[in-house]
């Protein structure tokens, strides 16, 4: 990819999660009432209430994923750091020394729950219940992190 190429993408990465990160914060305002919870009440849900964890989860994943895949990624680049067969804890890290990150360890956090998410689907309302709470919680540092690289992003010049 040129640096073109680059800097059209994560602009519009930047663009997708600061769309994103503010439909969440608007949600988790509206869902405060329902969350957290416990499996007692996710059993007495009515299926629009049920429908909202799981597109809480779906949001998570995306908004994780454009931040690590997309705008960590064109920060680096665009910084001038070598990605090229970087890990993604390493990368994590890089990106932590540039300050678009507060944690790179707690962002390796993160990964790890947006793995649980991605991929466990519990059928027990209890096991549901901490899914819908775990992904609650975790998303305060997640948007934290989004926008403290779309910040960065910004402040350096890196894009408009």
């Amino acid at each position: 990819m040129t640096r073109d190429d680059v800097l059209a993408a994560t602009g519009e990465a930047v663009v997708a999660a600061q769309q994103l990160a503010d439909h969440v914060e608007r949600l988790r305002g509206s869902m405060d009432r329902a969350l957290p919870t416990t499996g007692d009440a996710i059993v007495r849900w009515r299926d629009e209430e049920r429908e909202r964890p799981h597109a809480l989860l779906r949001m998570f994943d995306r908004l994780y994923d454009l931040t690590s895949r997309k705008l960590f990624r064109g920060l680096l680049f665009l910084s001038g750091k070598t990605i090229a067969g970087l890990s993604a804890q390493n990368q994590f890290r890089r990106v932590e020394a540039l300050g678009g990150i507060a944690s790179a360890e707690r962002w390796i956090e993160l990964a790890a729950t947006r793995n649980v998410l991605a991929h466990d689907d519990p059928t027990r309302p209890v096991e549901q219940a901490a899914r819908a709470n775990l992904a609650w919680r975790e998303f305060i540092d997640l948007i934290a992190g989004t926008r403290q690289t779309i910040s960065l992003l910004r402040t350096e010049g890196l894009i408009s």
